[in-house]
């Protein structure tokens, strides 16, 4: 199990979940779920096309003796001219994220949200009309025991042949 697992799962729950959500509400917005980065847009149809969008990425990896900690960083983006209620669908949006990730800790039955770990946050500075916000938290997985050979390159590395 490495970070690239935890991103392409926690990726894959969140783009089901988002489709479940909106089956039941008739919904017609495509919500696309990305991992890593936002694919980047040069011209503003471009941008707009992207929206909305969840975007699971990491921070960082912390490794302790006994275990591996991924700081993950959800983004969501919304769009919406409305200039006084506009960010409401991006609320809504990270409170379901959010919801989705404690009510199935561990999430995917593998990754285990430690309470207390998880902040939301959406910053004073927004891309008008596009709107975002954060959600970060820590998941722990196991720390490797022994080296995979062929992680680090191969099944005869090291080896002098």
């Amino acid at each position: 199990m490495t970070p690239i697992d935890v991103l392409e799962d926690l990726r894959d729950f969140l783009a089901k979940k988002i489709k479940e959500r909106n089956e039941l509400a008739e919904a017609d917005k495509n919500i696309r779920c990305f991992m890593g980065f936002l694919p980047k847009a040069i011209t503003p149809q471009t941008k707009e096309a992207l929206c909305p969008a969840v975007v699971v990425g990491y921070a960082g990896v912390i490794d302790r003796a006994d275990e591996s900690v991924v700081s993950v960083v959800i983004s969501a983006i919304t769009r919406d001219e409305d200039m006084i209620h506009g960010a409401n669908e991006l609320f809504h949006l990270l409170e379901f994220i959010r919801f989705c990730l404690l009510s199935a800790n561990p999430v995917c039955d593998k990754y285990d949200v430690k309470g207390g770990t998880m902040e939301t946050s959406v910053p004073d500075e927004q891309p008008y009309p596009q709107w975002w916000g954060r959600i970060d938290f820590e998941v722990y997985i196991p720390q490797p025991t022994r080296p995979n050979h062929f992680l680090v390159g191969g099944p005869h590395y090291g080896r002098n042949n």
